[in-house]
């Protein structure tokens, strides 16, 4: 079964079909990288999901008496935990390099199986040479690309309106706030809780969650807004 495998080609195959899948992430990653970019440089216009989390999230901290210092560290790590389809935008980057190793791996595998069969090295090392062939090909196509660099462009770009526009507009917007003590944040926090576990008990669908609302003068316009809030609470209060 195994000789027969071998002798069909279906290795060769294979490794063909991973390679094409190579080029299609590395193209893919390339993809996502300059729309985000792009997105980045309209950042004050733009509705991408990642770059209005982005605002909405430093918009919060202004809502409830706080002021972001590392907003470089703040834009890395929403864009690190990006998701576009089943990956996040690490994952993507990685793909080109993994399906090299994988087409390395499988040729040395049946480059082994074949001398071991009885053909000659020479003979036997003819799939292996493809094999180092394709890999060098999607590691020098990574270095080409250089997901690195634009990696750093797309977070100074964030971090750059962020810091320079987006942090004195917010600034002059928030300037007579008075911010609420965390003894009211915590209570707030303790009593939405409780009101949410007590609603999942009396629903009949546990995937349905209702809207969580601040406390008052801090309403939100929408829900998105309201867990990022949320979330701002919870950090300030660990």
């Amino acid at each position: 079964m195994r000789n027969w495998f071998v002798e069909q080609g279906i290795p060769i195959y294979v490794m063909t079909a991973v390679f094409v899948m190579g080029i299609f992430t590395l193209w893919m990653s390339d993809r996502i990288y300059k729309r985000l970019i792009k997105e980045a440089d309209l950042m004050g216009t733009s509705e991408h999901r990642l770059i209005k989390y982005i605002k909405l999230k430093v918009q919060s901290y202004f809502k409830i008496g706080m002021r972001p210092e590392d907003t470089r560290s703040l834009a890395r790590r929403y864009i690190l935990k990006y998701k576009t389809g089943p990956f996040t935008l690490r994952t993507w980057r990685r793909l080109p390099g993994l399906m090299g190793g994988a087409i390395l791996a499988g040729g040395a595998c049946v480059t082994l199986h074949r001398y071991v069969s009885g053909e000659s090295f020479a003979q036997s090392a003819t799939i292996l040479a493809a094999a180092c062939i394709g890999a060098v090909i999607l590691y020098s196509l990574t270095l080409f690309v250089d997901f690195s660099a634009k990696e750093v462009l797309l977070e100074s770009t964030v971090s750059d309106y962020v810091e320079n526009f987006l942090k004195n507009k917010l600034e002059a917007d928030f300037k007579g706030q008075t911010p609420l003590p965390p003894e009211q944040y915590k209570r707030a926090l303790s009593e939405a809780a409780a009101s949410r576990t007590k609603e999942r008990r009396k629903r009949p669908d546990p995937y349905r969650y209702e809207r969580y609302m601040p406390p008052e003068g801090m309403e939100e316009r929408d829900e998105v807004d309201a867990r990022i809030v949320e979330d701002v609470l919870k950090e300030f209060l660990s």
